[in-house]
């Protein structure tokens, strides 16, 4: 069974005994040792180390810096001169476990337990050098998914263009719009980048072929324009059988 976990249950699930208030830690610690079984092949996405590592104070500040690298690359023979611009994230701008070492602790508890760490490239997407060794290698064909998916996403209006949507406002590009915003846009810029993180956690769990999304989420308060909102978890389940799942009922798979 292939389950992508969701960023509010992966590190009970690691190391529930953290957490001796959880209600549920019994079904935390079930899940954790089908884990260890190998009865469950565990996935993340990378958005949790990277977009959602962002304090939400400081989410504003950090997109509104975000500059992209311009490599370009040149190439010739005898008969054709050609060059290759391509756009990518700056190393300036990576996120450092050195400054988040409790997130750092549980990184390495996932791969100790074998967690498969998923990233979705994208324009202006965040890097974490330490996760960066230690990703799941997708293959083209998931890749293509991936993309599809992400980009049906935000045509929707949900995962990355609210917070597209919130620094065009103030400026043709997004993250120099950001950093332009008003204070009072503050905490809708830190929601915005969660649902970027939900969406490309999304597209990687279909892309990749997963059979659960586990996740706490129930999107009752998610208005129509979430990725996890209730129409669009339809749409996503009648069109990609995308199927999200609590981790009492998934426990109860076991």
């Amino acid at each position: 069974m292939k389950v992508m976990f969701d960023s509010n249950v992966w590190q009970i699930i690691l190391i529930p005994d953290n957490y001796p208030r959880e209600p549920l830690l019994g079904d935390f610690k079930k899940i954790r040792k089908a884990i260890i079984e190998n009865k469950i092949k565990a996935y993340l996405s990378e958005t949790i180390f990277t977009i959602e590592a962002i304090k939400k104070s400081e989410r504003q500040d950090f997109f509104g810096s975000v500059k992209l690298k311009i490599t370009t690359t040149n190439k010739s023979t005898e008969e054709l001169i050609s060059c290759t611009i391509s756009a990518g994230p700056n190393e300036k701008d990576a996120i450092n476990f050195d400054e988040r070492p409790i997130l750092k602790k549980y990184f390495q508890e996932a791969i100790k337990l074998d967690f498969k760490i998923v990233y979705l490239p994208r324009l202006g997407g965040l890097v974490n050098p330490e996760v960066k060794n230690n990703r799941f290698n997708v293959s083209e064909n998931e890749l293509s998914i991936m993309y599809e998916v992400e980009t049906k996403i935000a045509n929707k209006g949900a995962g990355i263009k609210h917070i597209e949507e919130i620094g065009k406002k103030y400026n043709s590009n997004w993250f120099k719009g950001l950093k332009q915003a008003p204070e009072s846009d503050r905490k809708k810029i830190y929601k915005a980048a969660a649902e970027w993180a939900d969406g490309d956690s999304v597209a990687s769990s279909i892309g990749i072929g997963c059979d659960y999304f586990c996740t706490r989420d129930e999107a009752r308060n998610a208005g129509d324009s979430s990725v996890l909102s209730r129409k669009n978890l339809a749409w996503l389940k009648k069109e990609y059988n995308f199927n999200t799942i609590f981790p009492e009922k998934l426990a109860n798979k076991i």
